[in-house]
């Protein structure tokens, strides 16, 4: 056979690796990375190689490059020599057919379909290419970089937590990860921008009592509402000084000093403000071994209180402690597609329910606010706004609050 047709045809083996190859490394993931690296043998030499983009793409197209124009002087050869220049056209166009079906689009498509498989076992090979094309590397580099500098700086922000989500929700869709999964990981991303503030109960819902009120009385007042702990204050309700527990309480009774006041069997709570992150809250209950903390605002008045309950509902939704406990879901689905949605619900599980944006307002963490913001007035029941994230009705209010809104995302009926 022809050497010239057995260059030809080597070439266009060694095109369809180096296509390969690229679509393999540019298609790992970071997930398939580190996975590589932990399973497959040469799994090291892969991730030295991704860490690298700028010198493995430079390696990969230089070589692709050579191979293919190499392909192409060797086949003009032949041809010129076996019929003369009347054909030179027809055999360039079938050099470029078999290029881009054995050097382009078959390797790519297998790639796709085995990157991992594809990178581990050509990762030696293109070792040893970015040392043959170093010098060549360097330089279409360098000068590479002189034109990229014209469109600004590169953004390296590498992977953020939008990215994760959409990732998730990727998945999903495509039927990796059911619906109850995804929501509690994406949940768990939203704890670093989700505050205190969003998921307290208010100073105006919270039961307190007077440090001057004796064990025996604090457990019939307790009786009704149910609260297991509760804020005390001294003088009024906005000055906690401490805290207490209905098993304290009831301790003191059944040891018959029920007479004995909340100010001597009172503990110290831990204090937070409204802005702190309920990532950073959790981390605090962990640390001081803490279930309860009492949030005070910039005046050092009560603004409400919050549990390690609240932040764990955020994660994995409504915690029930009985079957005859009222329901305290915050989104309802109805039958025509729109919502019911609850005042004390965050801004951010409205924006993801809508697909839009969540509003950037410091000091509008949750649904009632954002629709008082977006009214700007005390809303009434009835009240209709229309807003980036889709049309909100207030249905009832509490004391001047936003207790439930009707809620019809963008392009609902």
């Amino acid at each position: 056979m022809n050497a010239s047709i057995i260059g030809v045809a080597a070439c266009l083996v060694l095109s369809g690796i180096f296509s390969s190859v690229e679509t393999a490394f540019t298609s790992l993931t970071v997930f398939q990375i580190e996975s590589i690296k932990k399973r497959r043998r040469g799994g090291a030499l892969v991730e030295r190689l991704a860490r690298k983009p700028d010198e493995l793409i430079s390696t990969i197209l230089i070589g692709n490059n050579i191979v293919n124009i190499l392909a192409s002087v060797l086949a003009t050869e032949w041809a010129l020599k076996r019929w003369g220049d009347e054909v030179l056209g027809l055999v360039t166009g079938a050099l470029t057919f078999l290029i881009l079906i054995f050097g382009e689009v078959t390797p790519k498509r297998v790639a796709i379909a085995h990157n991992e498989a594809v990178a581990s076992a050509l990762a030696p090979l293109l070792l040893v290419c970015t040392y043959l094309f170093k010098p060549l590397v360097l330089i279409v580099n360098f000068l590479s970089s002189l034109v990229t500098r014209l469109f600004g700086k590169p953004n390296k922000d590498g992977l953020s937590m939008d990215t994760m989500v959409q990732m998730l929700s990727i998945a999903e869709h495509m039927g990796i990860i059911d619906y109850a999964k995804s929501s509690m990981v994406k949940n768990v991303f939203r704890l670093g921008s989700t505050t205190v503030q969003a998921v307290m109960t208010h100073r105006i819902d919270v039961f307190s009592l007077d440090k001057r009120t004796s064990a025996e009385e604090a457990c019939r007042l307790v009786l009704d509402p149910g609260h297991s702990r509760i804020p005390v204050y001294d003088g009024e309700s906005e000055n906690i000084v401490g805290m207490t527990t209905t098993h304290l309480a009831i301790n003191e009774v059944l040891s018959g000093r029920g007479g004995r006041l909340l100010a001597d069997i009172m503990i110290e709570p831990l204090f937070v403000m409204p802005n702190k992150p309920l990532g950073d809250l959790f981390n605090l209950f962990k640390k001081r071994k803490e279930t309860f903390a009492v949030v005070i605002d910039e005046y050092g008045g009560l603004a409400g209180i919050v549990t390690m309950r609240d932040v764990v509902e955020e994660i994995v939704g409504e915690i029930y402690e009985s079957t005859g406990e009222v329901s305290r879901e915050r989104i309802h689905k109805r039958a025509d597609g729109s919502y019911t949605v609850t005042g004390d619900t965050p801004i951010a599980v409205v924006a993801e329910l809508s697909g839009t944006e969540i509003p950037s307002l410091p000091y509008v963490q949750t649904i009632a606010g954002y629709v008082a913001w977006a009214l700007d007035r005390i809303p009434v029941p009835g009240d209709l706004v229309e807003t980036e994230m889709g049309t909100f009705t207030v249905l009832k209010t509490d004391a001047n609050r936003v207790d439930e809104t009707l809620f019809r995302p963008p392009g609902g009926t």
